[in-house]
């Protein structure tokens, strides 16, 4: 038994040694974007990269994360609607390059799952209707060049809060303007009024805001990415209406489900 188990620890440190000798060479054999702030572990498992817009925002996120496993790629405005776009302006769009180069892998056929230099992906834009829409592009993005990494559950989207409620010692962060009117009329059991801020960017918040309610394994709240078909293609389809080339298809769209619609940023 006992030299069972010491040749199941030095397959374990096999494997270790391997993963971390991996990263190595990818890391050295990679052209990193320069505006990359990387993290120092050596082997992927555990690693997050955030997806950020602009730098103010990755300004923030710096001193939020920890070193050891979260990086930060600040990307500059929305990236290029990929559905319909000519494969010659894909390659040269220099954001959609430096996701590319960060991540470790290629789009389309060219992508290979295990050169993923990271464990989750995830996209942490700002709590509004212009945050969302960054999600959407980016998501459009990695669901039509890099759909394997969605299926391994590697895409995630973090959840930013949209306000901050300060009453005396009391303190909440909220996500909504429903659930923000409800503090507000039943207040936090703190003294004096309540301080309200709206967070008009992931830029405005401090770091220990932005690591308390979005980057802290331990408090935030993330949302992964996944596909779930009832018919083959399904999500294919949906993609193509909202994020395609043909407006009529949007619009027959919302008009088909705006009914269902309970809150509207605009």
């Amino acid at each position: 038994i006992l030299d069972f188990l010491v040749l199941r620890a030095e397959e374990r440190l096999r494997r270790r040694q391997e993963k971390e000798t991996a990263r190595k060479t990818a890391t050295k054999k990679l052209r990193l974007p320069g505006k990359l702030t990387d993290c120092t572990s050596k082997t992927r498992e555990g690693t997050e990269l955030f997806i950020v817009e602009g730098d103010s925002a990755g300004g923030s996120g710096k001193g939020a994360r920890n070193r050891v496993n979260q990086a930060l790629l600040p990307l500059k405005g929305k990236i290029l609607n990929v559905l319909g776009a000519a494969s010659g302006k894909l390659n040269t769009n220099a954001e959609i390059n430096d996701l590319c180069e960060a991540l470790g892998v290629g789009m389309g056929s060219k992508f290979v799952l295990d050169d993923l230099r990271y464990d989750k992906i995830i996209i942490m834009t700002d709590a509004d209707v212009d945050g969302a829409h960054i999600a959407a592009l980016l998501m459009t993005f990695f669901y039509t060049q890099m759909r394997p990494m969605i299926d391994a559950g590697h895409l995630y989207l973090a959840c930013p809060p949209l306000y901050r409620l300060t009453q005396g010692a009391k303190r909440i962060y909220v996500s909504d303007d429903a659930e923000k009117d409800m503090w507000l009329e039943k207040g936090l059991g703190g003294k004096g009024k309540i301080d309200l801020q709206r967070f008009k960017g992931l830029g405005e918040m401090d770091a220990k805001d932005l690591k308390e309610t979005t980057m802290d394994p331990t408090t935030r709240k993330l949302i992964r990415v996944t596909v779930q078909e009832d018919t083959p293609g399904q999500t294919g389809d949906l993609v193509e209406r909202l994020m395609g080339k043909k407006p009529e298809l949007r619009y027959q769209y919302i008009q088909e489900n705006a009914q269902f619609v309970e809150e509207l940023d605009v």
